[in-house]
């Protein structure tokens, strides 16, 4: 006999335990990091949790209504879901109980509406694996992560080596601060989108900040470099369990030449070490293995593979969408899933 709950933000003390006795989770399944994107409009995150007699399971979505696609009318009261920002996907603790808990999940989502799935794998926890004979997937590039058990001086290049002996002999420093420098390092982090020509999307605003600060408690862990009382730069982390992550960083133009996000990442990497994290995952590039990958390649040996996954709950309707996105001028882009979404 198997068992399924569907749980919402509104009972996030259940969801919470839910996670706890699966065991090994990681922050993007967590309500505190949710609720911010999801008052940034995102979607409704959604937590399934499968049980059966032998294995437990968990899988978090995004569940966002296709009433604000423009051409999307006669399936107003329909949805897809994606995981959220970050990296999640389902995770199962029996691996042969994974196409059971699939197709749990399946009628669940079709029941709550859902038409199509796009998934991003967690790279450390690599949970494609047992679904990957049940779910489309992809591998489309690797991520970098350093080993927090080992040296980590070893695993940086040789020129990452030299640039921080040379930031600290200039003066640089680099300390952990509260959320009373949330306001500094948003505006920073914004001009620093800005210079990017970044996405849209990447302009977080300080409401988000505050609200993932409150949500994630310790989990938050924001670093200021500077010199004196000069800000140099910014590197906000993300915390939970043995895994810390690279989330978002910036830094001052005037100052570029103290490389203060290299020194930021080493600093964070060895103030982890010793509160007992294992790994510290940098994440990948925009577009494979681009600029930023190359940045953070300069960090570690250490790569992951970085998998998605595609699922179609409701094959009619997906087609008769991508039929009514081509016919409002929004041709689908190819690979872009789910396709009616890929002009917009």
């Amino acid at each position: 006999m198997s068992k399924t709950t569907i749980l919402t933000l509104d009972q996030a003390d259940a969801w919470r335990a839910a996670l706890q006795r699966y065991g090994a989770g990681d922050v993007y399944y967590e309500p505190g990091y949710l609720l911010p994107l999801a008052r940034r409009g995102e979607g409704e995150p959604l937590l399934f949790v499968y049980e059966d007699d032998e294995a437990l399971g968990v899988h978090v979505v995004l569940r966002r209504p296709l009433a604000a696609l423009p051409f999307a009318h006669p399936y107003a009261d329909r949805f897809d879901a994606i995981s959220p920002y970050g990296y999640a996907g389902p995770l199962i603790d029996r691996d042969a109980h994974a196409g059971a808990m699939w197709n749990a999940w399946r009628e669940q989502a079709r029941s709550l509406g859902i038409v199509a799935e796009f998934i991003r794998f967690h790279p450390l926890q690599k949970n494609y694996r047992p679904f990957a004979e049940h779910i489309e997937t992809q591998t489309l590039s690797q991520t970098v992560w350093i080993d927090l058990t080992g040296d980590i001086e070893e695993q940086l290049n040789k020129n990452n080596r030299r640039d921080q002996r040379h930031s600290h002999r200039d003066g640089l420093r680099a300390e952990r601060v509260d959320a009373q420098y949330i306001p500094a390092f948003g505006k920073m982090y914004r001009d620093t989108m800005r210079k990017c020509d970044a996405d849209d999307y990447y302009f977080f605003a300080d409401e988000y900040f505050h609200s993932l600060a409150a949500g994630l408690g310790e989990g938050f862990q924001l670093w200021r470099a500077h010199v004196g009382d000069v800000d140099c730069g910014y590197t906000l982390y993300l915390r939970h369990g043995p895994y810390l992550h690279y989330h978002l960083s910036c830094s001052n133009p005037a100052k570029r030449h103290l490389r203060s996000t290299n020194y930021l990442l080493v600093q964070g990497s060895r103030r982890a070490k010793m509160e007992g994290c294992r790994q510290f995952h940098l994440g990948g590039g925009y577009r494979g293995n681009d600029s930023l990958f190359a940045f953070k390649a300069n960090f570690s040996p250490h790569r992951a593979d970085f998998v998605i996954g595609r699922f179609t709950h409701d094959e009619r309707v997906v087609a008769e969408l991508t039929r009514l996105a081509h016919e409002a001028g929004q041709a689908p882009a190819a690979n872009f899933f789910p396709p009616y979404r890929s002009g917009r």
